[in-house]
C-alpha cells in the first residue's frame, strides 16, 4: 500500500524548508521570485509551444538547468499553482527517484504528481498562517493565498481537520516559520480588526454649520 502519510509529511516539510530557504514571510507567495533565486527559468508556452495536449505546465531538465513552462492562457491563480507544482518536482528531487527528465502537470495523477500537488498547496497556503488569521473558509483562502477556488475548497476541508486536531507547531520547522511570518500576520490581523471596527461603528452625525451673516468669520 502506498504510504500517503509519509509522502504528506515529506511534502509538508519540503514546503516549509522552501519557505525558510527563500525567506518567505508573507502571502501570497511569489513563486516566480523563488524560481529566479533558484536559477530556474520560467517560460510562457506561447513563446516556445512546448506543452502537449492535456498539459498545463511542464518542468524540463536539459542537463544544465531546469525550465518551467506553463500555459499562459490560464488565470493568474491557476498559473501560480502550476508553477508551484513544478517547483515541487524539482525541490522534491523527483529526477533522482524516477527515470524522467520531463514532468508534466495534467489531470492524470501519478504518485509523483500527487506529491507535487501536496507541495504546491502547502507552499502557497501554509496551514499555520491560515490558523493564526482564522481564515479557513474557501473564499478567504483563495483571496489570501492567490490560489484557484477548487484548490481553496480542498484546503478549507483540510483546515477543518487540522483545526480539530489543534497540533500546530509540533515541528521545529513550523515554529521557525511562524516566527518569520509573525510580523506580517500581526499587521494583517490589525488591518482586519480595524476594518471590522469601521464596518460596525455608527456613522457620526452630520454637523451643519450655522454662520451668522453679520459675522461670517
Amino acid at each position: 500500500m502506498y504510504d500517503y502519510y509519509g509522502i504528506y509529511a515529506s511534502c509538508r516539510d519540503a514546503a516549509w524548508r522552501c519557505q525558510i530557504d527563500f525567506n518567505i514571510c508573507s502571502l501570497p507567495v511569489k513563486v516566480h521570485a523563488i524560481a529566479k533565486r533558484a536559477g530556474i527559468r520560467i517560460v510562457k508556452n506561447k513563446d516556445v509551444s512546448e506543452l502537449r495536449a492535456g498539459e498545463f505546465g511542464v518542468s524540463i531538465n536539459d542537463g544544465y538547468q531546469w525550465t518551467i513552462i506553463y500555459d499562459d492562457r490560464m488565470s493568474l491563480p491557476e498559473s501560480r499553482l502550476v508553477v508551484a507544482h513544478e517547483l515541487g518536482h524539482i525541490f522534491l528531487g523527483h529526477e533522482y527517484r524516477y527515470p524522467i527528465s520531463r514532468f508534466a502537470f495534467t489531470n492524470r495523477k501519478h504518485s509523483f504528481e500527487r506529491e507535487a500537488d501536496m507541495f504546491a498547496v502547502r507552499l502557497l497556503a501554509p496551514a499555520f498562517v491560515l490558523h493564526e488569521l482564522k481564515i479557513i473558509d474557501a473564499d478567504g483562502i483563495a483571496a489570501l493565498c492567490g490560489i484557484p477556488m477548487s484548490v481553496a475548497l480542498e484546503r478549507s476541508r483540510r483546515m477543518s481537520v487540522l483545526e480539530s486536531r489543534s497540533r500546530y507547531y509540533s515541528s521545529p520547522l513550523e515554529k521557525r516559520l511562524h516566527e518569520r511570518f509573525l510580523p506580517w500576520i500581526t499587521a494583517v490581523a490589525g488591518r482586519e480588526m480595524r476594518s471590522e471596527l469601521d464596518e460596525n461603528s455608527e456613522p457620526e452625525p452630520e454637523v451643519t454649520a450655522i454662520i451668522d451673516s453679520e459675522h461670517p468669520y
